[in-house]
């Protein structure tokens, strides 16, 4: 944060318009304690929670140093995640690996001047976001794009409209096969490959307890054709080239890993 701060804090960096962006890294593992945060425990979730507390402090002192810069005014600020953190939950712990709510549902805020605050209850994804900051730049959304911009219902051109379906994607790597998962209205179809699906009605099981799969064939089969669908027009991006992966295959993607030293 305090890099963010000297970078825009430079007149010949903000003269004209610009995008900043700022990756806070300390929630993740190996959490550890702050002394500027209280000592919440010692499990891993208790660090954790130091960690999160540690980072909201620093990203207020980047807004409260923010608010008091000539640009402010004309600055839409964005706050989310890459994903969340599981503590038990499905036997998991840590991240990625599984499509899980308590790793893919998390924050999007979004701060436009002059826009009133309000909270917007119809699920999002953040493959919309590219977009958004596009239209709100000025600049064209590319073609193609696979987002939709929500600059129309952020400045209350439009009415909030579900963007159902929403699709999750994770490619395959060490750990795992490939993930894929749909969202519409409240039902959560994960397909986990090897033709092993599961079904959760997120309304009234958020934590994805009960796979309902079998008691609903019909909304199974619906989903299993939606999911199908979709996925036929995502493009595949192999992994580092010479990782082995899940299947046993070695990935023969473009991109090398770095070397270990």
């Amino acid at each position: 944060m305090r890099v963010g701060m000297d970078l825009l804090g430079r007149p010949e960096n903000t003269a004209r318009q610009f995008f900043a962006w700022t990756h806070a890294l300390d929630p993740h593992e190996a959490y550890v304690k702050h002394a500027e945060c209280p000592d919440f425990g010692n499990r891993d979730r208790d660090r954790y929670d130091s960690e999160v507390c540690f980072t909201d402090k620093w990203i207020g002192n980047l807004l409260d140093w923010a608010r008091r810069q000539p640009w402010w005014d004309n600055t839409v600020v964005i706050v989310t995640s890459d994903h969340g953190e599981a503590f038990g939950e499905h036997g998991m712990a840590h991240h990625a690996f599984e499509l899980w709510e308590s790793l893919v549902h998390v924050p999007l805020l979004i701060r436009v001047p002059g826009v009133p605050a309000r909270r917007i209850e119809l699920r999002r994804s953040q493959i919309d976001v590219a977009a958004t900051i596009l239209e709100l730049m000025g600049q064209p959304v590319y073609e193609g794009s696979p987002g939709r911009s929500l600059a129309p219902e952020l400045l209350g051109r439009e009415e909030p409209q579900s963007h159902d379906p929403i699709v999750l994607d994770l490619p395959e790597d060490t750990h795992e096969q490939a993930r894929r998962a749909i969202i519409e209205a409240d039902y959560k179809l994960i397909d986990f490959g090897n033709h092993r699906y599961a079904l959760y009605d997120l309304a009234n099981d958020p934590a994805e307890l009960m796979d309902i799969a079998g008691s609903n064939p019909s909304r199974l089969a619906v989903m299993k054709q939606k999911l199908a669908a979709l996925s036929s027009g995502i493009p595949s991006v192999e992994p580092y080239g010479g990782m082995k992966l899940a299947s046993g295959r070695i990935a023969n993607g473009t991109l090398q890993a770095d070397p270990k030293p």
